[in-house]
């Protein structure tokens, strides 16, 4: 089986564009941007050397991962996944090679082994300036207990770096910091808590401390990640809150929108939380977020917000048009259905003008497409490519890093489908999942500079045509296809 995997995986690069094998001379060739880092297979003839000058190259293998075919499954299969760059002559896998070109190299035909990389004559903004709005959730915890650390400790810190760097390479724009404990309850292997700490008084006020808050913001910003804070949240599942008393017992009650205890919870934090986030220049980037919360929910807690703390942004995931919530929403995610149509990319437009954000999301649906350990060839660069290709603004998934027991060992989780918890490995190990996103993402960058340099505005209607949401989530789309004949434009001279 393991055979057949590899073979498979190498084909997926030759068919996909991005990899172009010359049978006779038994070369091939990597076509790239200035300023790009990407991501490919190499064919099992190539025989590489090491990098030519000014290029920068990092040599990996994939290794294999098991995985439960379907949830709650006793079998298990398994998928090479999990990119190591550090080899070892023992090491066996599909080879895989990560090729960085800096933003002042010179166009032309570089060397390495019987592999050329042709570097061409535009240059891809640094990462981190991408237009393209990316937003994988992090998940401190499940560091601290892979790591064995004391959470937020400094090696906790020194932990969580290389992984949080790695997501910072496809562009992340959002930081996900919790302000109250257990935000979707417990569903992952590890809960998540607060990262502000709030004692109710005898007298019934509020003391907030908000060190953790500040250090994890300012430790997020230097891996490169942000500037967008998106605090969860004022509505979480099953509304329980918590708090400390001045005994220090954890006191919890039912906040539901609307209520008493939903006013004393949120009122005095809003308008602290405020000021503290002008006084450290925050309060721009900051937006109380919500998941998937009702429409009623969602208009309560926005009226709430603009009565305490006037200006606050709000973030939201859901399955209704953002102007049916009745508030302002300031960044809006749709989940990838039916309802990703005219009217939401119409709205998306409008929003776009007045400076909101506009994307979409997977989960654990659909099925088609998705970056599950079983997901077909092609699919995980069509998740990054498609906000190009219908006119949104970006993607969000909700697990970078909520990992199970042991993902190196084993990736399935509960009643999860294998691989939906976390597309990194512990260390900063990348995914190949993660890996052919971020290819799919820079596809869609490129597609943006096309356009507004007014470039291929024929081939670009024509491949977004291919990108079709109904035949993607019925798995009637040739996702390899698809994704070599974007490449194949992008990379056009």
């Amino acid at each position: 089986m393991k055979t057949t995997i590899k073979k498979t995986v190498a084909a997926i690069a030759l068919l996909a564009g991005i990899l172009t094998l010359n049978v006779n001379a038994r070369t091939f060739e990597l076509t790239a941007w200035r300023g790009e880092t990407l991501a490919a297979v190499v064919e099992d003839f190539a025989e590489l050397a090491e990098a030519p000058e000014g290029i920068s190259i990092k040599f990996g293998v994939m290794k294999p991962v098991k995985y439960a075919p379907s949830p709650l499954s006793l079998k298990r299969h398994e998928i090479y996944d999990r990119v190591v760059w550090e080899v070892n002559k023992e090491d066996c896998g599909p080879r895989v090679v990560e090729i960085s070109v800096p933003q002042d190299a010179k166009p032309g035909v570089y060397k390495c082994g019987n592999m050329n990389i042709r570097v061409l004559d535009r240059v891809l903004p640094s990462a981190k300036d991408w237009k393209y709005f990316l937003d994988l959730w992090q998940h401190p915890w499940a560091i601290s207990r892979i790591e064995n650390v004391k959470p937020f400790s400094r090696s906790h810190f020194k932990k969580m770096r290389p992984i949080y760097e790695l997501l910072s390479t496809a562009g992340q724009k959002t930081l996900t910091v919790t302000i109250v404990p257990q935000a979707w309850d417990h569903q992952c292997y590890d809960a998540y808590d607060t990262m502000i700490d709030r004692v109710k008084m005898s007298d019934g006020s509020w003391k907030f401390d908000y060190t953790l808050f500040d250090k994890y913001v300012e430790f997020g910003r230097s891996c490169g990640l942000g500037p967008t804070i998106a605090c969860y949240t004022m509505c979480p599942w099953s509304y329980v809150c918590r708090y400390k008393n001045e005994n220090g017992d954890i006191i919890s009650v039912t906040c539901k929108p609307g209520t008493k205890e939903f006013e004393d919870y949120w009122g005095d934090f809003l308008v602290d939380f405020t000021r503290h986030l002008k006084e450290k220049g925050w309060f721009n980037d900051t937006y109380i977020a919500m998941d998937e919360r009702t429409i009623e929910d969602v208009r309560a807690i926005g009226q709430f917000i603009q009565k305490h703390s006037p200006g606050m942004k709000v973030a939201m995931a859901g399955n209704h048009l953002p102007s049916q919530y009745g508030v302002t929403i300031d960044n809006f995610c749709m989940i990838l259905s039916e309802k990703i149509n005219a009217d939401y990319i119409k709205e998306a437009v409008e929003r776009r003008a007045k400076g909101m954000i506009t994307t979409y999301y997977v989960c654990c649906a659909p099925i088609y497409p998705n970056t599950f350990m079983w997901s077909e060839a092609g699919e995980a660069f069509w998740l990054g490519a498609y906000p190009a290709m219908c006119g949104l603004d970006g993607f969000l998934r909700w697990a970078w890093n909520s990992w199970p027991k042991d993902p190196v060992k084993d990736a399935s989780f509960g009643t999860w489908h294998a691989g939906d918890t976390f597309l990194c490995y512990p260390g900063g190990e990348p995914s190949w999942r993660f890996l052919e996103l971020r290819n799919g993402i820079i596809a869609a960058e490129k597609i943006r500079i096309l356009k507004e340099k007014n470039l291929f505005t024929k081939e670009i209607e024509e491949i977004s045509k291919l990108y079709k949401e109904g035949e993607a989530r019925n798995n009637k789309s040739n996702f390899v296809a698809i994704r070599r004949k974007t490449l194949k434009l992008v990379n056009k001279e």
